[in-house]
This record gives structure tokens, sequence and C-alpha cells, in this order.
């Protein structure tokens, strides 16, 4: 199964705010009370972490949320969008799935 590529760019910001850090994977799994291999998922993007993690994750690496989400070129969330990222936090990851493919299902697309 291909992997969105959405969730695959999520991947790749995990993978390279990681690998620039100062954290191995296994301390970033330790410092959020994870196991390691969740932390190896989120990197190659066989799992996407919950908004919880995510947002812990940013935290540990002095970054915003959104940073890893958009890419270090993210332009400042309003305050809209940190409520929304707020809530986010508060689903399952599979309610977090169904709310992204509804929510895409709202974007207008590029003709």
């Amino acid at each position: 199964m291909k992997l969105d590529p959405r969730l695959q760019a999520l991947a790749d910001q995990i993978n390279a705010a990681i690998r620039a850090s100062d954290y191995t994977p296994t301390e970033v799994a330790k410092q959020l009370g994870v196991d390691k291999s969740a932390v190896s998922r989120w990197m190659n993007g066989g799992r996407t972490p919950t908004m919880k993690n995510l947002v812990e994750l940013a935290d540990l690496l002095g970054l915003e949320a959104r940073d890893l989400w958009e890419g270090p070129t993210a332009i400042p969330s309003t305050p809209e969008q940190r409520a929304m990222l707020e809530k986010m936090a508060k689903l399952t990851p599979t309610q977090q799935q169904a709310f992204l493919a509804m929510a895409d299902t709202m974007v207008p697309r590029d003709t």
C-alpha cells in the first residue's frame, strides 16, 4: 500500500528533524515515553504519531508542531489552526486519519 504523500512528507520531516537534533531515535523514544520502534515507524512512514506525540516531539526538538507538518518554511499558524491541532491531539490515530481524509474532500483540487 502506497503511503499518502502528506503522511510521507510528515515522515520525511520527522526523520530530518530527529537526524538534525542531538537525539538518537532511541533517546527520542525514551524522552517521549514510547517504544523505540514507534519512533522508527514515524521516521519511515510506517505509522503516524498521535497529535500529542507530534507536539511533544516538536517541543523536544525545539520546533513548532507545524514545522513537522509543513516543513521549516511554514507560515505562522492562525488561532484557528492552533485550535484544530489541540482538538486533533485528543483524537485516536484512526480518528486523525479519518479527519484528514474528510478534510481532503473539502480542499479544492488544482486543475
